[in-house]
């Protein structure tokens, strides 16, 4: 399959790129050359969509990543406009040439829980893709119009879409330890984000199982997260703790099983995750040794 990654020379797109060329033929969308020397690079911005849709008439299927990752470092406007333009952008460019598959990057921030504004509590646990999306900030609310605007392009035409909410992609660099330490020893205050997570090598995998599942729906949504939550204590202790109006538990729920369900993606796309945080230390330490 011809494939064709948006932002795929960032930090996590490296990572998704160097799954896909062990089974695809892959191009890069980017504004920044990646390392990647069997990748076609094309040095082009999504919100040009003259320039887009000329280069993606030559793929099968897009993975688009590119975007703004979270709200903290730009004003909201831009946002929710790079976010939104940018994937209205790659489904006009491919509705008008041929693709026949298009698998976004979305996010648990869909939920509305990370970056909240007035707090509330999940309906049920784990969370699964029935459960209520309530976004309260820019970067939410982009990612659940991108899904929105995939799953009309569905409706309207042939292609098959796919949207995998990921948490917070752990990535195994060096200068990110020290970070993660640091969340894991103040567990307390990133209560927001439900402590939940998915190894970038498990996340790779995820958006290749994507581009070859068969017998899907025109539009599909899936979460795609590790098995347990980051922070080593009982996930009923943490939800007793900070979120104790929440009563309705799957009867299977127990040990340190991640806020967030994978179930679905599982079921329909073989995900499985293999890969948990001590892995991220364990790799640098062989590295290092």
């Amino acid at each position: 399959m011809n494939v064709l990654v948006t932002g795929g020379s960032g930090t996590i797109g490296k990572y998704i790129v160097a799954k896909l060329i062990k089974h695809h033929k892959v191009g890069i969308l980017d504004i920044k050359e990646p390392d990647c020397p069997t990748c076609r690079f094309h040095w082009v911005d999504m919100m040009n969509l003259a320039a887009l849709t000329k280069v993606v008439s030559n793929y099968d299927a897009i993975v688009h990543l590119a975007g703004i990752p979270h709200p903290l470092n730009n004003p909201p406007e831009k946002v929710y406009s790079t976010n939104v333009l940018g994937t209205f952008n790659v489904m006009e460019a491919a509705s008008n040439s041929g693709v026949k598959k298009i698998v976004l990057a979305s996010s648990e921030s869909t939920l509305g829980f990370a970056f909240r504004s007035k707090d509330f509590s999940p309906d049920f646990i784990p969370i699964d893709e029935n459960h209520p999306t309530n976004p309260q900030d820019a970067y939410g609310l982009s990612k659940l119009n991108c899904e929105q605007i995939l799953k009309s392009y569905s409706l309207k035409t042939d292609i098959q879409t796919i949207s995998l909410r990921m948490p917070w992609v752990w990535v195994p660099e060096k200068e990110n330890l020290d970070f993660y330490k640091g969340l894991i020893d103040e567990y307390s205050k990133w209560h927001k984000n439900l402590w939940a997570y998915v190894h970038v090598y498990d996340a790779a995998n995820a958006f290749h199982l994507a581009l070859i599942a068969k017998k899907l729906n025109k539009y599909e949504t899936f979460f795609i997260t590790a098995a347990e939550n980051w922070t080593g204590i009982e996930s009923k202790n943490l939800i007793q703790q900070f979120y104790p109006s929440v009563l309705k538990f799957a009867p299977d729920y127990s040990g340190k099983q991640s806020l967030i369900s994978y179930a679905k993606a599982n079921r329909m796309l073989g995900y499985t995750p293999e890969y948990t945080w001590q892995d991220l230390f364990d790799q640098i330490n062989r590295i290092d040794s």
